[in-house]
């Protein structure tokens, strides 16, 4: 199971694509004025910055139900205002493929809410929309999953937060698609669920590459 994990994985490794430009504004000599970057092609790539939170494990006391969660900060440095809808799934060793807030019931994200304790945190709908640039336009969240079965290494994609997109060969019907910049990140499960304290471990990256990683998908 876990060699299909990988395999499958790693089937949608893509190429990061660079993004940056520069260029020197006219200057006049008796005016000098500071250089502007100039306005970004609608073709060119950006990609927004996601910073990860810890994945820690809730269990639900009432319902003896265990679930997934992790928090999330959201910048935009691309150069432009934004209007973004990111989307998170969580994908285990086994293939199994859970959109964010499935099967989660409305109560447990706010219990969850209760616990972190901060009142920045939005709920991952509601970091949709514009995003404006800069740090003090950053957007703050949190996204639940419901633990499922036992395992041991899982991985959250995060779609959304690119325009990035790529031309690769379906892996089952050998056609080409098109793919989407999507980042990815690992996590390692050490022991029983049962036993867990604390955050979940970044799984470690194989060789030659990174976690996280961006990849297309």
């Amino acid at each position: 199971a876990r060699s299909r994990y990988h395999v499958g994985m790693r089937s949608m490794l893509g190429t990061v694509l660079a993004l940056s430009q520069s260029a020197d504004a006219q200057v006049a000599p008796q005016a000098p004025v500071a250089p502007k970057r100039p306005a970004m092609r609608s073709d060119e790539v950006w990609n927004l910055e996601y910073e990860a939170g810890p994945m820690r494990l809730y269990r639900d006391v009432a319902t003896g139900e265990s679930y997934w969660y992790a928090t999330f900060t959201l910048f935009n440095r691309t150069g432009q205002d934004r209007h973004v809808a990111p989307r998170w799934e969580l994908v285990d060793e086994e293939g199994r493929v859970t959109p964010e807030g499935r099967g989660v019931p409305g109560d447990v994200p706010k219990a969850i809410q209760r616990l972190l304790n901060d009142p920045q945190l939005q709920e991952s709908h509601g970091v949709m929309g514009a995003l404006g640039q800069g740090p003090a336009n950053a957007k703050v969240g949190f996204v639940v999953f419901p633990a499922g079965p036992e395992l041991r290494r899982f991985s959250l994609l995060v779609s959304g937060i690119s325009n990035g997109e790529d031309s690769i060969k379906d892996v089952k019907t050998g056609k080409r698609i098109v793919a989407r910049r999507t980042l990815r990140i690992d996590y390692q499960v050490p022991g029983e669920r049962a036993a867990l304290r604390g955050p979940v471990p970044l799984a470690e990256a194989d060789s030659g590459s990174s976690n996280p990683s961006w990849i297309y998908r």
